[in-house]
Formats: structure tokens, C-alpha cells, sequence
């Protein structure tokens, strides 16, 4: 099977504390994103506003492909999936791997939403 990704960062899938495999960004998929002010709040003396996003289109996302599966965002593939597009084709990361300053360098599986 052939694995895409279609994230904007490398996926480095870790088992044991070794990273196994790395997948270099192919592309970027993702879903158009329209924010709306609902309202502002006060924090340390300035203003803030607080928006509602509403995630809409899926962009650059391609059809599906026997033997294929694309690593997208979780926001790309519930879009995708809320367009009506088959997801059973689409992998998220999963297991988050940190290092020892808490930034996450990688994850231990990748899944299916």
C-alpha cells in the first residue's frame, strides 16, 4: 500500500522510541475555513476577539485510489467525510510522540476516522 501525506509537516511514525518511517509532505489537503465574531473578551487589558469557525470545502484532496490511503488533518477528513466523500481512504496521526521539551516530533500509528 502506498501512503500519502497530505499534511503540511513531515509524519515520523516512532515505534520504540525509533522512527520507523517518515513521510514527507506530498501536498497540502485541507478545508476552507470562514470565521464569524460572536463576541470578545478582556485579557490582560486587551480586547480578544472570539470567533465561530465553520470549516467548509475540502481543498486539494484527491479521489480516492485503490491502494492508496492520504495522511490528512482531522479537521480535513471529518470535512470530507461531512461532504458525503468515502474516508476509508484517509489516516490521522495518533499516539503523539514528544520529546523532552513537550514539542511533538512524531506518533505511533496512524488512524482512521
Amino acid at each position: 500500500m502506498e501512503v500519502v501525506n497530505l499534511t503540511p509537516h513531515q509524519v515520523n511514525l516512532v515505534i520504540d522510541g525509533d522512527v520507523v518511517a517518515s513521510l514527507a509532505s506530498a501536498g497540502v489537503a485541507r478545508a476552507d475555513q470562514t470565521d464569524k465574531v460572536v463576541g470578545s473578551l478582556e485579557l490582560n487589558g486587551s480586547t480578544i476577539a472570539v470567533v465561530e469557525t465553520v470549516f467548509g470545502e475540502v481543498v486539494d484532496l484527491p479521489e480516492p485510489t485503490e491502494g492508496v490511503s492520504f495522511v490528512v488533518s482531522f479537521i480535513t477528513a471529518n470535512a470530507a467525510r461531512g461532504q458525503g466523500r468515502s474516508t476509508t481512504d484517509l489516516l490521522v496521526t495518533s499516539g503523539p510522540v514528544r520529546d523532552d521539551q513537550g514539542r511533538i516530533i512524531g506518533c505511533t500509528r496512524l488512524a482512521r476516522v
